[in-house]
């Protein structure tokens, strides 16, 4: 393995960027498992699996801190050392990586990133598009599916409340949005916060739900940007959320159906606003 490390250095014009680790005691390894371990709100770094996660993190200006692969990543390694040449890059052995990831999910490929700043509900005022509020939404694909929907039809932002999420920077996510979650501003607040946001602004408050009365094309009537408020997927929305609605609509569907994933039914939402008053 110490062979294949300058042989990507020297091939890449990067010696000393290149190194090999085969114990998950050395200083590196365990600097791994200690941001694996993190559960801080404000994590200094953070780790981004696979290498399209990572050019999409490093396109929306994420700093990266050092590059991991396995011994086995030949290809990705390579390209990793060509296209990050000043960024160190460490291949690991395959009992390293599994001593490091243990019972989570395993990365052949991953990075450590500097943490950018923390998004607030302030930053959803600087875009012209629609918010979508997921109230007590907490399967991470489902997020992270509503974060690339959102991204995907220029939504300003995705807020999340009451999700169960510590940071919006848990791999998880990071892997369920491929890496859009850098993209577009993904925010955690409480109800309350959210509430106050909604009322500084003036904004509307559609609420979608399948008890509505009122069909979700008659969205396209409305001139203003909207909040899409989206609830749970067992309870749907909160008292305190429903409140909020200025508008209630449903999704009409066949009958043997009970409910769209809601990030199908973010997509429908947006898109029926931005193109269907058109």
């Amino acid at each position: 393995m110490r062979m294949a490390a300058e042989a990507i250095a020297a091939e890449t014009g990067a010696p000393g960027r290149v190194q090999s680790i085969d114990s998950a005691r050395h200083p590196v390894a365990r600097r791994v498992a200690d941001t694996l371990r993190n559960r801080s709100q404000k994590p200094r770094v953070f780790i981004i699996d696979d290498r399209e996660n990572i050019e999409q993190a490093v396109a929306c200006g994420i700093r990266l801190d050092s590059l991991y692969a396995a011994a086995s990543a030949a290809e990705d390694r390579f390209i990793f050392a060509a296209d990050h040449p000043r960024t160190p890059l460490y291949i690991l052995g395959d009992a390293v990586i599994g001593r490091l990831f243990g019972e989570q999910k395993r990365a052949r490929v991953f990075a450590l990133a500097h943490s950018p700043r923390r998004p607030r509900l302030r930053d959803l005022s600087r875009n012209s598009g629609d918010v979508i509020a997921l109230d007590g939404v907490r399967l991470i694909g489902n997020i992270g599916a509503t974060t690339r929907t959102a991204c995907g039809l220029g939504a300003a932002g995705v807020v999340l409340l009451e999700s169960g999420l510590r940071t919006v920077l848990d791999r998880r996510l990071i892997r369920a949005s491929r890496g859009l979650v850098f993209a577009t501003p993904v925010v955690t607040a409480t109800r309350e916060e959210f509430a106050g946001f909604v009322h500084r602004e003036g904004l509307p408050v559609a609420a979608l739900s399948a008890g509505a009365t009122e069909p979700l094309n008659a969205i396209r009537s409305v001139q203003e940007r909207l909040v899409i408020s989206l609830g749970g997927e067992r309870d749907g929305l909160s008292p305190e959320m429903a409140a909020l609605a200025t508008h209630r609509y449903a999704i009409p569907m066949a009958s043997r159906v009970e409910s769209l994933n809601v990030s199908v039914t973010a997509g429908i939402a947006l898109y029926e606003h931005r193109y269907g008053r058109r």
